[in-house]
C-alpha cells in the first residue's frame, strides 16, 4: 500500500476539522480518510480537539507512523494497532494520552509501521464501533484513500471524512459525512518582531525615565530647565525672521482659463443575461398562512445530504414530521442541509420537543434550537379512509424507497398530506424543486398544515 504525504500548512488543516466537528456530534466512529494522509491526521487532530472538550475521543493511525500522530505519544516504542490485532495485545493498552488535553488519546500504529490489509477487513471495528457509541465516545481512524479494504472498514463504522478530494475511488458507495476540500486559511502576524520592537523600546523609556529622575534631585534642575527653554524659543524665532527676510518674494502663479469640453456620455454596455435560475412560485395556499404549523426543530446541519439522512435514520423513530432542507446559506450559494423535526402552531409544542430530544439523549444538552419554516414542498395526498396511519406509513415508504425524504401531516378532514423540506422563506426551495421533478414528481409550494401523526 502506498500513499502520497504531503500535508503542507497543518494548522489550517486542523481549524478545517474543528470547523466541521459539530456534524459529527451524534457519530461515534468515523474513518478520515484522502489522498494526502497528512492533511487527514491534522483534520482528525481538529476534530478530536474540538470534540475532546466534552467526551472522550481516541484517534488511530492506519496510515504507519504518520508524524501528526506519531509526535503526540511520548513513548519510544509504543504497542499500537497492529500490535492489537497481529498479536493480541489489550485494545485498553494501546490508547495513550495527549499531553495537555484532556479527554483525547492516540493509537499509533504500533511497532510493525505496516498497516496489513487484513486489518481493514478485521470484524473487530464492528465490535470497537459499538463499545464507543455505548460510552457516548468518538473514534477517529485515520486512513489513506487507496488503502486495500477501505470500503470494508468505513461500512463498519458510522461513515467517512473525505479531505482535500473529490471522490473515493477506493469505497464508491461509501457513506461521506462531511467534505472538507481546502485549508482553512489562517492569518499569521510575527508576534516575535512586534514583541521584540517593543521590548526593546521599553528599555529605553525606563533608562530616560530614570536620567530624568536624577535630575530632578537638584535644587538648580528648574531654574536651569526654564533658562534653557527660553534661549531655545528665542533661538527658533530668530531663524525663522531671518529665513523669512532673505527669501525672495514670492511670483504670483499665472491664471489658465480652462474652456469647458463637452464629453459625449459613454454608452452603456447591454446587460448581461441573468444566471440560470430555477424560480419557485409563491405559496398557492395564502388563506392558510396564519394557521400554518410554522413551529419547528432545527436538529442538525450537514454539508452532504447523506450526513443528514444517515441522522434521520438513526433517530427517526423519536422525530416526527423529520425533514431535510438543502438551503442555500451564503451569496456564493453554498448548499447546505437542515434536519428538522415537528410541525406546529404554537412554539411551546416545539419547545417541548426539543426538551424531550434532549433528555432521550437524540440532542446533546446544548444542541438544537427552535426556529419558524411555515413553507413546505406538496408532494402527495392520503384521502381520509379506514386503517388511514397504515396508509400514510405505506405512502411514506413509498418516497422512501426511492431515497425520497418525505412526512405526512395529518389533516382535520381526516385525511393526510405529504410534504418535502421545510423552508423559511419562498427563494429556499428551488433545489428541492429540480431535485422533485427530477424524480418526476410536480412538487408545490405551500404554507404547510396539519399535526404529525
Amino acid at each position: 500500500m502506498t500513499s502520497r504525504v504531503s500535508g503542507g500548512r497543518p494548522v489550517a488543516w486542523e481549524d478545517a476539522g474543528r470547523q466541521i466537528a459539530s456534524l459529527l456530534g451524534s457519530y461515534s466512529a468515523v474513518v478520515v480518510t484522502s489522498s494526502d494522509p497528512l492533511a487527514a491526521a491534522h483534520v482528525a487532530l481538529g476534530i478530536a480537539r474540538s470534540e475532546s472538550t466534552h467526551r472522550r475521543v481516541v484517534v488511530g493511525d492506519l496510515v504507519g507512523d504518520i508524524p501528526a500522530l506519531r509526535s503526540l505519544v511520548i513513548e519510544e516504542d509504543p504497542h499500537g494497532i497492529t500490535d492489537s490485532f497481529l498479536y493480541g495485545v489489550s485494545f485498553n493498552k494501546i490508547g495513550y494520552p495527549v499531553e495537555g488535553t484532556a479527554n483525547l488519546h492516540v493509537m499509533p500504529s504500533g511497532g510493525d509501521s505496516l498497516i496489513h490489509e487484513e486489518i481493514f477487513h478485521s470484524t473487530r471495528w464492528t465490535k470497537l464501533a459499538a463499545g464507543f457509541r455505548d460510552e457516548g465516545a468518538l473514534l477517529l481512524l485515520v486512513a489513506p484513500g487507496d488503502s486495500h479494504g477501505l470500503a470494508e472498514l468505513i461500512d463498519q463504522v458510522d461513515g467517512v471524512v473525505l479531505v482535500k478530494d473529490s471522490d473515493l475511488p477506493g469505497a464508491p458507495s461509501a457513506l461521506i459525512l462531511a467534505r472538507i476540500g481546502s485549508p482553512t486559511p489562517t492569518l499569521k502576524i510575527p508576534l516575535h518582531n512586534i514583541s521584540a520592537r517593543a521590548a526593546s523600546w521599553r528599555v529605553r523609556a525606563a533608562g530616560w525615565r530614570a536620567h530624568a529622575a536624577a535630575w530632578r534631585h537638584h535644587k538648580w534642575f528648574y531654574p536651569v530647565l526654564g533658562t534653557m527653554a527660553l534661549v531655545l524659543i528665542a533661538s527658533v524665532g530668530a531663524v525663522l525672521m531671518f529665513t523669512r527676510l532673505g527669501r525672495p518674494a514670492r511670483p504670483q502663479a499665472p491664471v489658465v482659463v480652462v474652456k469647458p469640453v463637452r464629453v459625449p456620455a459613454p454608452t452603456p454596455p447591454p446587460p448581461r443575461p441573468p444566471p440560470e435560475t430555477l424560480h419557485v412560485a409563491p405559496a398557492t395556499n395564502l388563506s392558510d398562512s396564519a394557521s400554518a404549523a410554522a413551529f419547528t426543530v432545527e436538529l442538525l446541519v450537514a454539508n452532504t445530504p447523506e450526513g443528514a439522512n444517515l441522522f434521520v435514520r438513526k433517530n427517526g423513530a423519536a422525530l416526527p414530521a423529520a425533514a431535510v432542507s438543502p438551503v442555500p446559506i451564503d451569496p456564493e450559494r453554498t448548499v447546505w442541509y437542515k434536519v428538522t423535526a415537528g410541525a406546529y402552531t404554537s412554539k411551546y409544542q416545539a419547545d417541548s420537543l426539543l426538551f424531550a430530544l434532549r433528555k432521550s439523549g437524540v440532542l446533546k444538552e446544548n444542541a438544537g434550537s427552535v426556529t419558524t419554516t411555515p413553507l413546505a414542498l406538496l408532494v402527495d395526498s392520503v384521502p381520509s379512509q379506514g386503517g388511514i396511519g397504515d396508509a400514510v406509513r405505506a405512502a411514506v415508504q413509498k418516497y422512501a424507497d426511492r431515497g425520497l425524504q418525505v412526512y405526512a401531516l395529518m389533516q382535520d378532514d381526516g385525511g393526510a398530506l405529504i410534504y418535502s423540506g421545510a423552508f423559511a422563506a419562498a427563494d429556499q426551495p428551488a433545489g428541492l424543486v429540480r431535485t422533485l421533478r427530477g424524480a418526476g414528481l410536480k412538487p408545490v409550494l405551500v404554507y404547510r398544515t396539519g399535526r404529525a401523526p
